[in-house]
């Protein structure tokens, strides 16, 4: 192997940092010198380079992250899917503190939850399917065993579930509505069961029994399910921030957060719970995965002390418990966080306009799809219902909706906050998944608002609880505690995220739901009782629960009730009609056409042509002359470069 001298390779890898394509970043066509502009003829590499998003509040600034959201939602939701996809380099900060053990601590009081940087990109671990919010690999976490990876279809949906259902225990308990729990109405309050759907909704009702709101053990935590997780506050309903239970002085009594995502984790005194929102979900792995802090002041600011942060831009109440490292309490002349809390140099790696983008993105992720309904499978979800399995694997969720006037917060419900729905299913005639794009808002003054009507959350599959389901699943953590319950993971999508199991040991569904016992004994004896003919009913049933590619399923975009074989766009033809959001920007994006390939095949370029247009990169918010990741409005040195904090 040929050795090159430290000057040379000095020189090779500061001619490489000068290129102005970033790693997984192709947006050249066949015009293009590959040299200069990285081709890729299939048009699903990512086009735009890393430009840190602004975050403002008035759609009228032309690229900042309201715009994007509300001026342009498409594009704003093409914006917030690069930023899960893209592979981040050296100089957008990823890596700081590679190797090192870090995390919340575990029951020792000593041992750190996993390791710090090990991925620069989500879809590093989030990719089947490939390029979506897809369920993945089994990584390092808590314990040796590991963490299997979940997707992130219908992601909107699950944080809507458990916002709502917060507000639901709240208003079983709260008795005269001040936003908390007093001691008193812990006594007062009845269990907290919530039915999944409310009378005059078709579809199996269930009611799900999250315990009590009292400390009845006296151990100085409410006896609720640990879906649940306390904030302590006191007299006037302020978060004491040190206080680990009801017994810690000046505590009064409490309000509660609800951990919507992940396999979670039970309670210890000062970790914070498993993300309740999406936006949550977000700024912690780009912290401890890749080494990106958030500079959010969406989460971080608290002005009335109550535990509660900001409404997000997508509508979602943020708790503080999920602020980041980085609180830009140093800032630059132009307002960028200095404080850099890795210390590696890159100063705010992920913006609050990141974090609105990326909440956007998977707020409309669309949901799981459902594969072909045979009679086999129709049999088997009876089977998979009278064998006790959908006591927890609950099918069927409700969302009110929005109420925002009501004199009582417990019933200013959110509504749906989506802009669109994407059902998936397989289609007889056609002999394929297809999808239906339906839109969920109306456009108003040239702004795209979500309407936040009612919606039923149709084969979602989970109760949301946390359960005891046997010592096959308990976890042996690094400190040597025990795990023993876990959250119901939704089903939907099932057929697709082998391995299954919190640690993706169970490499088949008949194993994983063998592997149960405990509070789901029963249901697996049901099942182990039944003639084999019948388990692989309901196994069929658990397979037609399917993942697609969204922006590669055929799909009706244009609303005709069909699918097209020539879907034109931009005086293009596309090929299929799918659900490409680049055809749906404000400009859309503009297909390079028939080619013939460098080997002389004549093909169809989806590389688009007008890139600068399409993706708003002229925009005032998102103009970055030097190429730096800071665009000029934010950048204190607009044309000098300078990658670590825009100006030098």
């Amino acid at each position: 192997m040929q050795r090159y001298g430290v000057a040379a390779v000095a020189l090779l890898l500061g001619v490489l940092s000068g290129l102005p394509a970033q790693v997984g970043e192709r947006p050249g066509t066949s015009t293009d010198d590959p040299i200069d502009a990285p081709r890729d003829l299939t048009g699903l590499s990512i086009k735009i380079p890393r430009v840190r998003v602004v975050h403002t509040t008035d759609p009228g600034q032309a690229g900042g992250s309201m715009y994007l959201q509300q001026a342009d939602p498409w594009l704003g939701y093409k914006w917030g899917w690069a930023l899960t996809q893209r592979e981040f380099r050296d100089r957008d900060g990823v890596y700081g503190d590679a190797g090192k053990l870090d995390g919340p601590l575990l029951a020792d009081g000593a041992s750190k939850m996993m390791s710090r940087s090990h991925a620069n990109s989500c879809g590093v671990c989030h990719n089947t399917p490939y390029r979506d919010g897809g369920a993945g690999a089994t990584i390092p976490k808590n314990g040796a065993e590991g963490r299997n990876t979940p997707h992130m279809f219908g992601a909107g949906l699950v944080e809507m579930i458990g916002l709502q259902t917060r507000l639901k225990a709240l208003a079983l308990a709260d008795a005269n509505r001040d936003g908390w729990v007093s001691r008193a109405e812990m006594k007062a309050a009845p269990r907290c069961v919530l039915n999944t759907l409310p009378d005059g909704v078709d579809g199996p009702r269930h009611a799900v029994d999250y315990g009590s709101f009292d400390d009845a053990d006296g151990d100085g935590r409410p006896d609720l399910n640990p879906v649940f997780t306390p904030m302590y506050v006191d007299k006037a309903g302020k978060r004491i921030a040190f206080a680990d239970s009801l017994k810690f002085p000046g505590v009064a009594g409490y309000t509660v957060e609800f951990q919507a995502f992940g396999f979670g984790h039970l309670y210890l005194p000062f970790r914070p719970p498993v993300s309740p929102t999406i936006r949550a979900f977000t700024a912690t792995p780009f912290d401890i995965h890749s080494g990106l802090q958030a500079c959010d002041p969406t989460t971080l600011d608290d002005p009335d002390g109550d535990g509660f942060a900001r409404v997000s831009n997508a509508g979602a109440l943020q708790c503080v418990t999920a602020a980041g490292k980085d609180r830009g309490a140093a800032r630059g002349k132009t307002g960028i966080s200095k404080d850099d809390p890795d210390r590696d140099g890159y100063c705010e790696e992920i913006t609050e306009g990141d974090l609105d983008l990326a909440e956007w993105y998977l707020l409309n992720h669309p949901a799981p799809g459902r594969g072909r309904v045979t009679p086999a499978v129709r049999r088997g979800e009876e089977l998979f219902t009278t064998a006790g399995c959908a006591t927890c694997h609950v099918p069927d969720w409700h969302l009110h909706a929005a109420d925002p006037k009501n004199r009582d917060y417990t019933r200013r419900y959110d509504g749906d906050r989506r802009f669109f729905d994407l059902p998936v299913a397989f289609s007889e005639s056609a002999g394929r998944l297809e999808g239906r794009l339906v839109s969920l808002a109306d456009r108003k003054n040239g702004l795209t608002v979500p309407r936040r009507g009612a919606y039923t959350v149709r084969g979602i599959y989970s109760d949301f609880k946390y359960h005891d389901v046997g010592e096959a699943f308990y976890q042996v953590q690094f400190d040597g505690s025990v795990v023993k319950r876990w959250r119901t993971p939704p089903l939907w999508g099932v057929a697709h995220t082998a391995p299954y199991g919190h640690d993706g040991a169970s490499l088949g569904l008949d194993d994983v739901i063998r592997r149960h016992g405990g509070e789901a004994l029963a249901a697996r004896t049901a099942y182990t009782k039944l003639p084999e003919r019948d388990r692989r009913r309901v196994l069929d049933f658990l397979e037609s629960l399917v993942l697609y590619p969204t922006e590669r399923v055929p799909c009706d975009v244009d609303g005709d009730g069909k699918v097209g074989e020539r879907f034109v766009v931009a005086g293009k033809d596309t090929g299929v009609e799918r659900m490409n959001p680049e055809w749906l920007f404000r400009v859309p994006g503009r297909i390079e056409g028939p080619v013939v390939g460098v080997r002389g095949d004549r093909l169809l370029s989806l590389a688009l042509t007008n890139i600068p247009d399409a993706y708003g990169l002229g925009l005032e918010y998102l103009r970055d002359t030097d190429r730096d990741g800071f665009p000029d409005v934010i950048d204190p040195a607009p044309r000098r470069t300078g990658y670590r904090n825009g100006e030098d």
